[in-house]
């Protein structure tokens, strides 16, 4: 990593993070996995941060469980429940100290990591034009080769700093560790620790915490690490918990227990001083940023805005927040389940009431792996899934995931997808959603006019827009102005063109989000760009799923995976505006489909099918070449996405827009336009489709056994259904049938009734499309037969 990004990184950490605790004098560099028996470093907490003397915020009942150990944050206990900027800062303006030492820790440790990376060792494993590879062993857990020592590299270090300056630093070095493009390899592969094995505080308050947060008097388990046995002598907690936790994040650790009725679950417990530090950290980002205002207003000329920054800060703070009511993250994972439990792949832990709480979160033990213990076809199929969930929950249900590191993403034994800790999540309006949806499908497109459109639609970009004429950097940013006659915002044409020319020079300008983000970053000298605080998490989301799906492949297309969902959005707007749009696309003023248009884009379809359209109509060729895997699983994955997306649209609740767009179609029109010259590709098209079904089911009778072991008994394309899925698909292909046939029959009545001449053009279509169909019948069971005569022409073949 360079000197100057490593110094852009310090300098984020700097103004952005904190510290994980208040009155840190000593640090030890030394990180060992959580697992090795032989650790006991763990995170010291502040003992005390109290000014007043006073160790409570509010008198405590009598008879209830209280925790002397947790006494010292229990000033802060009054703050939680949402961000309140007024209560802050009335909270801070009698403990000033607590901002002032806050300010100077951090500088303190940022100065120190900078100088121990600069003159620490380097991890060999990247020196010279290494890079990150998917079975790298980290660092920390790499010997030497008798187990007697593990190497200590400056990344290790790194780790533990970042640490040190609390959860909000956490997060972004979470981000950060899938971003190998943005930070290099050696930094990448060191902040991963930190998303399951951040550095753990003591196991005594962990346990005090959870016998205080429950009310619980007796033990927590039998041999419970640092517990001191509770106030009775009664039955403990949990039958069985682990002695070390197996997973630390930044505001919390979570354990493996056993229940008294034979249950295995994870025993999430926040940290005591959690409030303490979020606290601190959104107050010591307004004096920064107040600082810093005044600093630009004292300058001749110059006034600082500090809306957008300043509303940025109190929705990062707010977000944060929110993570330490962990019933609120139970509800959250209900409601992120259930509303994408059409996609039938995707899973949560299933909270246990029993035990859970405002600081403590119990749910059933995953059984599944990580992506560090997956193979790379694991991993894909993995990846694939994550990015389509998160994806479908941008464009169609408005409630993101936006903290899906690997850390908090598994697959389980059945192929799901899981995803874990549900205390950062984002909402989305429905102009957002189809705002978004256009995007992706803009960018695959390189339809740079739409894709500028749809950032001023999300508030990524000024409305009106503004730029700096000239490219003068010191000049201020004014409105391009309007289109005297249309009213059109004529800073459109010109920021598309730039966008176009900054993005086809970008590498994986069309196939890479981090790309596009670099883009608008480049682009924001001289067009006024912002970046609305409900935007920060969903950058979040997706930066940190394509650092996860490079890492897998480096050809991967986060665009094309996420587009079925974006095409599923735009066919089925919410909004007037976006249901205007989409009748304008589709039909005239008159309700006759837009013909040029509509062949340009079964052209393109058309066009990025493999092989072309000759490949497709050859039926004696086989469609996989010798030798090549079929077609890549993430071919297949995308068009299971795209079936899923798509097939079951018209008769879901959300394709009634669609259906009334079909119903409306002057279908006299279209049938005169289907037997003209320019409609053969399209009539072509529907031949295929039309005979798709019975070769479905042919190939599907005479397939080989073999075939299926050469596979090697695992198809990682493949999408696990649940059952309710399934119910849902079921009734939705009922209701797709259902209402298709009736659809049809009132086209039907349409041609019958327009007279003898939409008869005969009615009549011939139908003719030319049932010989094409009987043709390519013929010719797909004359192979067929061939193949049981000649079978090894075709074994060979194959």
């Amino acid at each position: 990593m360079s000197l100057g990004t490593f110094r852009l990184f310090a300098g984020v950490s700097l103004l952005f993070e904190s510290s994980r605790g208040f009155g840190r004098t000593s640090f030890t560099p030394r990180i060992r996995p959580i697992d090795d028996p032989s650790v006991t470093t763990t995170m010291r907490l502040p003992m005390s941060i109290s000014i007043d003397g006073d160790q409570q915020s509010e008198p405590i009942s009598v008879g209830r469980v209280v925790r002397p150990e947790l006494d010292p944050w229990r000033n802060f206990d009054p703050l939680r429940g949402g961000l309140d900027v007024d209560k802050l800062v009335n909270f801070f303006l009698r403990r000033p100290q607590l901002v002032a030492g806050r300010l100077f820790e951090v500088a303190t440790i940022a100065k120190a990591a900078k100088e121990e990376w600069d003159t620490g060792t380097p991890d060999p494993a990247f020196a010279g034009s290494g890079s990150y590879q998917f079975d790298y062993v980290p660092e920390d857990e790499a010997g030497d080769g008798d187990g007697n020592e593990v190497a200590t590299y400056r990344g290790a270090v790194l780790v533990e700093r970042m640490s040190s300056l609390g959860p909000v630093a956490v997060k972004i070095a979470q981000t950060l560790s899938q971003r190998a493009d943005l930070v290099g390899d050696e930094v990448c592969n060191a902040l991963k620790r930190l998303q399951t094995d951040n550095v753990p505080f003591d196991d005594g308050l962990a346990m005090a915490v959870i016998a205080e947060s429950l009310q619980w008097r007796g033990p927590i388990a039998p041999g419970a690490p640092g517990d001191a046995g509770g106030t009775d002598d009664g039955a403990p907690l949990f039958a069985r918990i682990s002695a070390r936790p197996i997973a630390v994040a930044s505001l919390g650790q979570v354990y493996r227990a056993t229940t008294h009725e034979g249950v295995d679950v994870a025993v999430k417990v926040q940290r005591p001083d959690g409030m303490a530090l979020l606290a601190v950290d959104a107050i010591c980002f307004k004096v920064v940023l107040a600082l810093f205002g005044a600093f630009v207003n004292i300058q001749p000329g110059k006034k600082f805005d500090k809306g957008l920054i300043g509303n940025t800060v109190d929705r990062v703070a707010t977000d944060m927040t929110d993570e330490l009511d962990y019933y609120k993250e139970a509800e959250n994972g209900v409601r992120f389940e259930e509303s994408l439990k059409f996609l039938g792949f995707l899973k949560t832990p299933k909270v246990v009431e029993k035990y859970s709480s405002e600081r403590v979160l119990v749910t059933e033990f995953v059984k599944g792996n990580h992506l560090s213990k997956l193979s790379k076809e694991e991993g894909l199929a993995m990846t694939r899934m994550a990015i389509e969930a998160c994806t479908a929950s941008l464009v169609l249900t408005g409630f993101v995931h936006a903290d899906p590191h690997e850390g908090n993403l598994m697959l389980d034994e059945d192929g799901n997808v899981v995803f874990l800790d549900f205390g950062l999540m984002s909402s989305v309006e429905d102009t957002i959603m189809e705002a978004f949806a256009q995007g992706i499908q803009a960018c695959l497109a390189e339809d740079w006019d739409s894709l500028t459109r749809a950032f001023k639609s999300s508030g990524f970009i000024s409305d009106p827009i503004r730029w700096k004429p000239g490219g003068d950097t010191d000049a201020e940013f004014v409105p391009v102005g309007n289109d005297p006659r249309t009213g059109e915002d004529l800073g459109i044409e010109g920021l598309s063109a730039d966008l176009g020319a900054a993005m086809r020079g970008a590498e994986g300008g069309t196939s890479r989000f981090g790309a596009l983000a670099a883009v608008l970053n480049g682009l924001s000298q001289k067009w006024r760009m912002s970046t609305p605080p409900y935007v920060l998490l969903l950058i979040r989301t997706f930066l940190t799923l394509e650092g996860i799906a490079g890492r897998v492949d480096p050809e991967f297309n986060i665009y094309e995976m996420a587009m079925p969902w974006a095409i599923r959005r735009s066919l089925s707007p919410s909004t007037l505006e976006g249901i205007a749009a989409l009748r304008a696309v589709l039909l005239t003023t008159d309700d006759r489909i837009q013909w040029t248009r509509f062949l340009e884009f079964i052209e393109a379809a058309t066009a990025e099918d493999e092989g072309g359209p000759d490949a497709a109509a050859d039926m004696s060729t086989p469609a996989d070449a010798p030798g090549e895997p079929p077609t890549t699983s993430t071919e297949s994955a995308k068009a299971g996405a795209m079936n899923d997306a798509v097939a079951t649209l018209i008769g879901s609740p959300e394709g009634s827009v669609l259906r009334r767009l079909i119903r409306d179609l002057d279908s006299i029109d279209l049938v005169a336009r289907l037997l003209s010259k320019d409609a053969k590709p399209l009539r072509k098209q529907a031949v295929l489709a039309l005979s798709a079904g019975d070769m479905k089911r042919q190939n599907r009778s005479s397939a080989r056994p073999a075939e299926a072991d050469a596979s090697g008994g695992t198809d990682t394309a493949a999408r696990p259904m649940s059952g309710e899925c399934a119910k849902i698909r079921e009734r939705q292909l009922k209701w797709t049938r259902t209402v298709t046939t009736v659809l049809v029959q009132q086209h039907l009545v349409r041609q019958w009734k327009a007279g003898p001449v939409a008869w005969i053009r009615f009549g011939f279509l139908s003719l030319r499309l049932m010989a094409g169909v009987l043709n390519r019948k013929i010719l797909f069971y004359q192979r067929c037969l061939l193949e049981r005569v000649l079978p090894s022409r075709y074994l060979g073949r194959r």
